[in-house]
């Protein structure tokens, strides 16, 4: 992704689309498409957007708005064929979401005469930045395992849907700022690399280490083994230390791949035939399943080993935020407040700290849509504190554990006293986020319904995005806009 090669092709850096989605920076492009992250501005979140841009059979109008259009009218056929696989794959992951393991897309649209897809924006770092600061250094395989759980999770729910990524390697999976392992890059329409036209643009040298042949071979049909293949090839190099041969070395003998056990990795002979099994040369030779590739790894003495240690790829120091001393206090009544704050009792505060949290959850529950979001705009920053989790000065520590209310109790509890095989339980939450937004959680038998509120109030309404879910399981998603 070199950025000399598409400033002038790609749209510029404050362009909107759609007249929503502002243009921040510009990624990079991968022969399919075009990556930027970018801004929305109705929901006041980073996004990243892919546009798909197949650079050897389109062009940029930069005189039309941006408009993408075909060179050769005879390409005019393949891109329409491109065009609906991103437009069916970026549906059906729609459909799936939430996907723990991956960047989910948002929403996807058509301008310019091609195909943007919207994705969630990850704060962290790419696994090939990881191991590119940790030259030659091993990862435990079980711990390993455990890490890319969430990853191979959604990737069996995605292969079952009929989706591939077909390019799975380090640079395709982020690790996380919570420590997490998403893969990224979806929505490339995959099932083309196959094209003589695409096959060097798409699959650079530098990255052929990870792709297995069928995606250099003109009747070769890339598919479910070869996703095993890129992420049998990133778990050989994270636990080797080594780089897998590249695929044309593998078939013409000039480069043989070393098992695990011959490069000195502690690794039992079953997980060793498990992971070369999923790097055979060829996919009809190779295991079709994540869940068959994941089955050859545990073996009966490793169950009733210790859980593997929790990997930690990603670091970072901690800043404390520096809060304003001091407290302004606004005229007569805030003062005659404090001075009797001062002489309570502790019991007293309590009480005090108690009824107000309570006034406030029942006024909540009592109020309009539209008041419920009048109160949380309103809230304070103590007030944020005291009523609900305000991410904004959310640090680790004991006095900042995630907080719920129970209506049915009437006090504040965490997650491991929320009791949900009650009859009637009910719980709330509220997490006030850095952008001006909150979102405000309803946990009771029938469900869990979210309600992602922007708090910028437009128009004298506000725009809420709300979800239901039950057993986990997406049953409505809308956008709304919450009047007086």
């Amino acid at each position: 992704m070199v950025m000399g090669q598409i400033k002038g092709r790609a749209i510029p850096v404050k362009e909107k689309l759609l007249e929503r989605y502002q243009i921040k920076e510009i990624l990079g492009e991968n022969g399919f498409s075009i990556l930027y992250k970018g801004y929305d501005t109705f929901r006041n979140k980073k996004v990243i957007i892919k546009e798909l841009f197949p650079g050897k059979i389109v062009q940029r109008d930069q005189t039309a708005h941006y408009k993408v259009e075909c060179i050769r009218l005879s390409d005019e056929a393949v891109f329409e064929v491109m065009k609906e696989r991103v437009i069916w794959e970026a549906k059906t992951l729609i459909k799936l979401f939430p996907l723990e393991g991956i960047a989910n897309v948002i929403t996807f649209f058509e301008e310019n005469q091609t195909v943007y897809t919207v994705f969630e924006y990850l704060e962290g770092i790419t696994l090939d930045v990881y191991l590119e600061g940790k030259k030659n250094s091993k990862l435990p395989l079980n711990s390993l395992l455990n890490f890319f759980e969430p990853l191979m999770e959604s990737l069996k729910k995605i292969h079952k849907a009929g989706c591939i990524h077909g390019k799975i390697r380090p640079d395709q999976i982020m690790v996380t700022k919570k420590n997490g392992a998403k893969l990224i890059g979806f929505c490339d329409p995959m099932k083309m690399a196959i094209d003589p036209l695409f096959v060097e643009e798409i699959l650079p040298v530098r990255n052929s280490r990870y792709a297995p042949v069928e995606l250099f071979m003109e009747e070769g049909k890339p598919g479910t083994a070869t996703d095993i293949y890129g992420l049998a090839a990133t778990i050989y190099h994270c636990i080797t230390g080594v780089l897998p041969p590249h695929f044309y070395n593998r078939i013409q003998n000039t480069e043989v791949m070393k098992t695990p056990e011959e490069l000195d990795v502690p690794i039992n002979k079953k997980q060793s035939s498990a992971l070369m099994a999923g790097l055979a040369s060829h996919d009809f030779e190779r295991v079709q399943t994540v869940e068959e590739f994941l089955e050859g790894f545990w073996v009966e003495e490793e169950k009733a080993k210790e859980p593997p240690k929790q990997l930690v790829l990603y670091k970072e120091p901690f800043v404390f935020i520096r809060r304003k001393k001091g407290l302004k206090v606004g005229g007569i009544l805030a003062a005659v407040v404090l001075i009797v704050l001062i002489g309570l009792a502790p019991t007293g505060i309590r009480r005090l700290k108690e009824y107000r949290v309570n006034s406030f959850y029942e006024e909540l529950q009592a109020s309009s849509d539209f008041e419920k979001c009048m109160m949380l705009r309103g809230a304070g920053k103590k007030e944020r504190k005291v009523l609900g989790n305000d991410y904004s000065i959310l640090e680790e520590g004991e006095d900042n554990v995630i907080k719920y209310y129970d209506c049915n109790k009437k006090e504040i509890v965490v997650k491991d006293e929320m009791d949900t095989t009650q009859k009637f339980y009910r719980y709330i939450s509220i997490d006030f986020r850095q952008e001006k937004s909150a979102v405000l959680t309803y946990y009771e038998p029938e469900g869990v319904t979210v309600w992602d509120i922007d708090l910028l109030k437009t128009d004298e309404y506000f725009n809420v995005e709300k979800t239901v879910l039950k057993d986990g399981q997406v049953v409505e998603a809308e956008t709304l806009q919450v009047l007086p």
